[in-house]
């Protein structure tokens, strides 16, 4: 219990009263890091409460070193001593999965909560641990490790053994157990919080995500719905399922020669009628973003079936652009995506053509589109960080001006 709380005052406080600390593998507060999911949340949390305190959870060099070098000797194998050049990657996988690692990284947040001073709560993103400070503490993620591992061939899981994986469920599970309140991006991910972690419903809420990014309507919303123009962005081109959607674009040509598709982010150099590859457009040169958002502007259907999708940031920038998405059934894109637009098994070429020759209705289009823009309105960071005040229920704070939790 705080000082504040002890007082015993049954005035309710405003939570911009609160002082609120948050965790990440980085700097907070960094755009470059973890998708800039971190810097968004802090922003609007900043905007919500009285003071936010970021904290890194990366122990300093020394002490990250010798906990990594006891955690890989625990795992290494016969065949790392005969190809160290191929095992040094592995071994470091398997040392940052070590209790070591992991411990060395709760001390850091200890630490840095002991010299924050007084504190009403705590928010960590990602479940790795839990904290000794006497705080209410909330984490919040868009995937569980059970879910990781089930779900996708994931380059920081590869070569950890069923020993290394066992102990990064039990730690999610501590950290779930600890927590005041289980905060999730999506509902495939609560799901797997309740259902393989054994945590309370009651205690595990959908607080959604934002965008990262807002390409909102332009031109007074004066869109060409009559003619079919798809937008596909995504860095990685075969987990976003990129050439499932140029062989699905090649049907959907046959049956509307007008058709066309804008490809940005990772793809290879493409030559088929209708498509335009625009490579990497980075969001921090301006000349990039306005061709990016042109391209939002212009378009009348979102598509991205990736083969795994943890939560879709990006298709609530879509959303927030006025158009339909069509996403995947693995991950937690439904949650995003709402009523404005579909899901589709991304191993089942039929679904995702079908889904964007729907989408070829100009009238069809149109209405989806409207639905997502409504739909966006309650994926803002804004409203991310008062869902996640309002899961820590810190005792004597006015939550009823804060948004609730998604359903």
């Amino acid at each position: 219990m705080t000082s504040r709380e002890s007082a015993g005052s049954a005035e309710l406080r405003a939570p911009n009263s609160l002082a609120l600390a948050m965790s990440t593998t980085g700097d907070p507060t960094d755009p470059a890091m973890s998708s800039g999911w971190p810097a968004s949340l802090s922003l609007a949390l900043q905007e919500v409460v009285g003071r936010l305190v970021p904290v890194s959870d990366l122990p300093s060099r020394r002490i990250a070193a010798a906990a990594l070098v006891v955690g890989a000797l625990r795992g290494v194998r016969a065949s790392d001593l005969r190809r160290p050049n191929l095992a040094k990657a592995r071994l470091r996988r398997v040392g940052e999965a070590g209790g070591a690692y992991v411990a060395a990284r709760a001390r850091t947040v200890d630490f840095q909560l002991a010299r924050a001073g007084e504190l009403d709560g705590f928010i960590q993103n990602g479940a790795d641990y839990g904290v000794r400070a006497p705080i209410p503490m909330a984490t919040f993620q868009d995937s569980t490790v059970v879910q990781a591992v089930e779900s996708y061939d994931w380059p920081h899981l590869r070569g950890l053994s069923a020993r290394d994986l066992d102990g990064l469920v039990k730690r999610q599970h501590a950290a779930y157990t600890s927590a005041a309140a289980c905060c999730a991006a999506s509902h495939w991910v609560k799901d797997s919080i309740v259902s393989d972690y054994g945590i309370p419903s009651s205690r595990v809420h959908v607080v959604g995500l934002g965008a990262n990014h807002r390409f909102t309507e332009r031109d007074g919303g004066r869109r060409d719905w009559a003619r079919p123009r798809f937008l596909f962005v995504g860095v990685d081109w075969e987990r976003k399922n990129g050439q499932s959607v140029l062989n699905a674009f090649g049907e959907v040509r046959d049956r509307f020669p007008e058709a066309t598709l804008d490809l940005v982010g990772g793809h290879p150099r493409v030559e088929l009628a209708g498509v335009r590859g625009h490579g990497h457009l980075a969001i921090d040169e301006q000349g990039a973003r306005e061709e990016l958002a042109s391209l939002y502007s212009q378009a009348t259907a979102f598509v991205m079936p990736s083969l795994h999708e943890p939560s879709g940031t990006v298709h609530v920038e879509a959303a927030e652009a006025g158009i339909a998405s069509i996403g995947t059934t693995r991950g937690g894109a439904a949650t995003c995506i709402g009523d404005g637009g579909f899901v589709v098994d991304p191993s089942d070429p039929r679904e995702l053509v079908n889904a964007m020759l729907e989408l070829c209705n100009p009238a069809t289009a149109a209405r989806l589109g409207a639905l997502a823009h409504r739909h966006a309105q309650q994926f803002t960071w804004r409203k991310v960080a008062e869902r996640i005040v309002r899961a820590l229920a810190i005792s004597n704070v006015d939550v009823a001006g804060l948004a609730p939790f998604i359903d």
